[in-house]
């Protein structure tokens, strides 16, 4: 299950981000952008990225995940935009088809590959005691 070292490195990434940049409260969401070329189970994602947080200071916080669609360049007629997809019925998932739209010819992504931490969700503590 792929999900969980996926998880493991967000994780990481995010602690170490954390211990240099500490933020005024309890982080309550982690934003998250996965392209639609990331093949995983954003259940297992989800649930790996909240076992292997308990005990930090991102214990109990929510993985949210915002899927980013495959946008194309052709490099030889200068297309640039959605990509297309092969639908069958019965199928689980639409396969991205990486040829440009217009000529045919080979394509580069320019998005949908990405996994990526983009934001944080904070709860901030009043500084302020209470009466």
């Amino acid at each position: 299950m792929h999900e969980y070292s996926l998880a493991q490195g967000l994780l990481g990434s995010l602690l170490d981000y954390l211990r240099e940049h500490p933020v005024p409260g309890k982080v309550k969401k982690v934003h998250v952008q996965k392209g639609e070329l990331v093949i995983l189970s954003e259940w297992a994602l989800k649930e790996a990225f909240s076992i292997l947080s308990a005990g930090t200071e991102l214990s109990g916080a929510e993985l949210v995940i915002e899927n980013v669609p495959v946008r194309v360049r052709c490099p030889s007629c200068g297309y640039e935009g959605d990509g297309r997809y092969l639908v069958e019925e019965g199928w689980h998932m639409a396969i991205p088809i990486l040829s440009c739209p217009q000529c045919g010819l080979p394509v580069e992504v320019i998005s949908g590959k990405e996994l990526a931490i983009v934001g944080l969700g904070v709860e901030e503590t009043s500084l302020e005691p209470k009466s």
